[in-house]
């Protein structure tokens, strides 16, 4: 989630597969309460530079409430209005975007998200890519290369 172009809010999904071939996906939200990470290729913010005083207990109160009533949304109404409302607000919908997976970078437009949840790139061929996983930047951050260094 952005405040202002700045990077405020990340989510990292996890899937693995269980033995019976069933998958089984892990989600964890990191927000920016007190201090922002430096030394990014993108701007980040927190809470605190935006005035906000909270706790870090209050914000995870505040997430969790959110996060039960849009996945009891999920259960009674399935993925699409889910996908839709997320549409809604996705920063980077239309701009670069560049995806890094195991070493592999790929990049192209931030088109959309499929029906199983993939982002589709559209890439500079023409074609359409749909990424399940990796680390996903946006705007300047989607056409720069980080610096494996780093």
């Amino acid at each position: 989630m952005l405040a202002g172009g700045a990077k405020l809010v990340g989510i990292s999904l996890e899937s693995e597969a269980r033995p019976d071939g069933s998958r089984f996906v892990t989600v964890g939200i990191g927000v920016n309460v007190v201090g922002a990470p430096a030394g990014l290729p993108y701007p980040a913010t927190s809470l605190a530079a935006l005035g906000i005083t909270a706790r870090a207990a209050e914000v995870f109160a505040a997430l969790s409430r959110r996060w039960l009533a849009r996945y009891a949304d999920w259960l009674t109404e399935g993925f699409a209005p889910v996908r839709e409302r997320w549409l809604a607000r996705a920063a980077g919908l239309g701009g670069p975007t560049r995806v890094v997976d195991g070493g592999r970078e790929r990049s192209g437009r931030f088109e959309t998200l499929d029906d199983d949840g993939q982002l589709v790139l559209r890439c500079p061929n023409g074609g359409a890519l749909r990424v399940s996983a990796g680390d996903v930047h946006f705007g300047v951050a989607g056409t720069l290369r980080q610096d494996s260094a780093a």
